[in-house]
């Protein structure tokens, strides 16, 4: 028999395949037959696999159903963030709006209202003018008539609403005094702020037209302050004020305008060209005395001064009690300056007329016993002031010795012994 050719490796796996089987046919013959399980208990067996596929199912289920839940709690948080976040922005949104209609009406409302105050401002302005034009024509056409630029016209404005104050409430203490319920100083302190307004106001709008008003109300505006400095001055001697309020009254009235006392007082009358008092203009005097006639060698000494060094002087009322508007000063000039003139002016003027001379050195032969303080204030700021008011004229005449010394480079008290040597031997003939 020819049997198939085979390769060697094959046959060799043919014979291993047939020892196996024999191997696993013996062991099965050796084995014993597997035991029957009764019904009951493959039936119980399964019952408990079933209730235990069961009881995973659920367990499966109850898993699922929490996962589920638990998504659809995110998915209701999620939801909640998103109508919040759409809540915040349309209440945000509703908010802006409503701010900016609140905006929107008050912008309304406060140009209604600045309208409003613009209109009572207008209306207010045009009373206050009309009320000034009434009061104050000749103001009002030299406002008119002066060419302004806005920055003065802004500073007429003020001093023409201060003018208006001012006269309004000279008005009320009149109406109160008329009343009896008003005192003499607070009309006059009422007088002098309208006379300071009007002055700066004519002041302001400088012109030729103005130059008799200005002085007129200059004049008026400086008697009104003495007013109150005698008036002041009355009040300390009756013990109704102290020394520290008259000398604050002092330091406010005694203050004239700037232009007041640095000025040369205008003619009274616009036709003369010479001051009212007569005095023609002149340089700068370099010393200007100023003395009471309460003792005679006062009066010498002064009167010498003016005879034998060209010093003029001003001779005050005789009385040093209280000064009277109705008082007269009297001004005796130097050689050099005007002659021998002699120039007689009301006690007020005093003030403008030594402006006017433009002393460099004023000298008081006197002390306040003598001439009265009111007086010593007449002296412009930065006018220098000397005083020699030793009771003892002889003391008197020394410092004056050497005052004179240092100033004219000369000497007076050799001069002076020998006149009242020579006086008091004429007095004994």
């Amino acid at each position: 028999m020819k049997l198939p050719k085979y390769s060697s490796l094959s046959l060799c796996m043919i014979l291993c395949a047939l020892a196996a089987s024999s191997f696993a046919a013996d062991d099965a013959a050796d084995k014993p037959a597997p035991v029957a399980v009764p019904a009951a208990e493959q039936a119980d067996y399964a019952e408990k696999q079933a209730e235990a596929a069961k009881a995973e199912a659920e367990i499966v289920k109850h898993k699922s159903d929490a996962e589920k839940a638990k998504a659809e709690a995110a998915r209701e948080a999620l939801k909640a963030e998103v109508e919040k976040a759409k809540a915040k922005k349309e209440a945000e949104a509703k908010a802006a709006e409503e701010k900016a209609k609140a905006e929107a009406e008050a912008k309304a409302a406060e140009e209604k209202a600045k309208a409003t105050a613009e209109e009572k401002k207008k209306a207010a302005e045009e009373k206050v003018a009309t009320a000034f034009e009434e009061r104050f024509p000749e103001l009002v056409k030299a406002i008119a008539d002066a060419d302004l630029s806005a920055e003065k016209k802004a500073e007429v404005d003020v001093l023409s609403a201060n003018l208006m104050a001012s006269s309004d409430a000279l008005a009320e203490v009149t109406a109160r005094e008329a009343a009896g319920k008003a005192q003499p100083a607070e009309k006059l302190e009422a007088e002098i702020e309208c006379l300071t307004n009007y002055t700066a106001i004519l002041a302001a709008v400088p012109s030729s037209e103005n130059e008799t008003l200005l002085a007129d109300k200059r004049l008026e505006l400086q008697s009104a302050r003495e007013d109150r400095l005698m008036l002041a001055q009355k009040e300390f001697e009756e013990g109704k004020i102290d020394s520290d309020q008259l000398r604050e009254l002092e330091e406010k009235y005694v203050k004239a305008d700037a232009v007041t006392e640095a000025e040369p007082v205008k003619a009274a009358k616009k036709e003369k060209k010479e001051p009212f008092w007569g005095y023609k203009k002149h340089k700068p005097l370099p010393c200007l005395v100023i003395v009471a006639n309460y003792r005679i060698p006062r009066k010498v000494i002064a009167e010498y001064l003016r005879t034998k060094y060209d010093v003029p002087y001003i001779l005050l009322p005789s009385d040093p009690g209280k000064p009277s508007k109705d008082d007269q000063v009297y001004f005796s000039g130097g050689k050099r300056n005007s002659g021998e003139l002699e120039v007689a002016l009301p006690a007020p003027q005093l003030s403008q007329f030594i402006a006017y001379l433009r002393p460099e050195t004023v000298i008081f032969l006197g002390d306040e016993s003598y001439i009265n303080p009111v007086y010593r204030l007449a002296v412009p700021e930065g006018v220098r002031k000397v005083e020699f008011n030793d009771s003892e004229w002889k003391v008197n005449t020394a410092r004056l010795d050497e005052f004179f010394r240092r100033t004219l480079k000369t000497d007076i008290s050799d001069h002076y012994l020998d006149y009242l040597q020579d006086q008091g031997k004429r007095d004994a003939e």
